[in-house]
């Protein structure tokens, strides 16, 4: 596939294309590029194509003004994921930046990442949390998750109140331990032309970013972007401490029960990025693994290609339930135990929020 070679000419793993591809060839690339957010990343690989190999000018001069509005995102991003930090930090709030700007330092070029939203983990009550966002913004929908922090005019803001979750509550309650426990090791790393954030230590990212990848193919929708975020994360896996991380990182995914996942990841890494089998976590499973590709090539960045996806912001708390337990129906051969347990989760947030007042 064009794209996949487009992919791995710019991670440097493939020199050139199978051929020179046509006009409409072209588009095609570009129009997946862009629905997988990958515009800025495929950039670099079309400055590696020899010139028989480029797109048409038009279509090059195109490629690059998108580029340059990702940096320029990329520098609002960096400066509001800052100000969003320090400001909880004045407010006494720890607090550790999930994805987002902490993804792109693993980059080579941090600013060729399509930025998305700033997704910002605080230690504290949820509900003080919760009550001081709502006493700004009165109407905001608050879960058990996380809630919305529109502060900034042209940067969505969500807060976390846990990184990330998994429908069956036994394994969810194990996942939670584990996360309650690293955020006392998180690290410091700083942005470009900026300052300094926290965002999760290597163990943690490893366990919580394959959570995250997991949790969307369940709602919304995986994209290439995530995918491609975790290649560059697992590159730490062929440094000097490689073999301690992973001694520490399966026992935990075998134990939230995301081995199955994690297999099928590794699978896709290495078929379409052309991962080395030393940088994976584990052996892929390639029957997995096609099945996961087939859907993050179907859905697009959260979702956004996928004629299978509805309107979710549109939907009724009823419709999100009945919509939500169909579509995950789809995965009851690949992942039963979660699909079991969705219905639950989406009636327990329900009854949460109900007596909690966020209805």
């Amino acid at each position: 596939m064009l794209f996949f070679e487009l992919i791995r000419i710019a991670l440097g793993r493939q020199e050139t294309l199978s051929h020179t591809p046509s006009n409409e060839e072209w588009q095609e690339l570009y129009e997946t590029a862009k629905n997988q957010t990958l515009l800025g990343v495929l950039y670099d690989g079309l400055c590696r194509l020899s010139a028989e190999q480029k797109p048409p000018r038009q279509m090059l001069i195109n490629w690059h003004a998108s580029v340059q509005k990702i940096i320029c995102d990329n520098k609002r991003l960096n400066h509001d994921t800052i100000w969003v930090s320090q400001r909880w930090e004045k407010l006494g709030y720890r607090n550790v930046i999930l994805k987002g700007q902490g993804n792109a330092l693993l980059y080579p070029d941090p600013m060729l990442r399509v930025p998305g939203d700033i997704d910002i983990w605080l230690d504290g009550d949820r509900r003080k949390i919760a009550n001081y966002v709502r006493s700004h913004f009165p109407k905001l929908e608050v879960t058990r998750i996380e809630m919305e922090f529109p502060v900034r005019k042209d940067t969505p803001i969500e807060i976390h109140f846990l990184p990330s979750f998994l429908y069956d509550p036994f394994k969810n309650r194990k996942m939670q331990r584990y996360f309650r426990e690293q955020l006392k090791s998180s690290k410091q790393v700083e942005l470009p032309d900026e300052g300094t954030i926290n965002i999760p230590n290597d163990e943690m990212n490893l366990v919580f970013q394959l959570s995250h990848i997991y949790r969307h193919l369940f709602y919304e929708g995986i994209g290439l972007r995530q995918l491609m975020d975790y290649y560059y994360l697992s590159q730490i896996l062929t440094t000097s401490k490689g073999e301690e991380l992973k001694a520490k990182v399966l026992p935990v995914v075998r134990e939230l029960g995301l081995m199955d996942f994690c297999k099928a990841l590794m699978w896709v890494l290495g078929e379409v990025f052309y991962m080395p089998e030393e940088q994976m976590l584990t052996q892929p499973d390639e029957k997995r693994g096609r099945f996961l590709l087939s859907e993050v090539m179907r859905a697009g960045n959260f979702g956004h290609a996928d004629d299978r996806v509805g309107n979710w912001s549109e939907m009724s708390r009823w419709e999100r339930l009945t919509w939500g337990t169909r579509w995950s129906w789809h995965l009851i051969g690949q992942y039963p135990r979660e699909v079991f347990w969705h219905p639950y989760y989406r009636i327990s947030q329900y009854i949460w929020r109900f007596f909690n007042g966020y209805l």
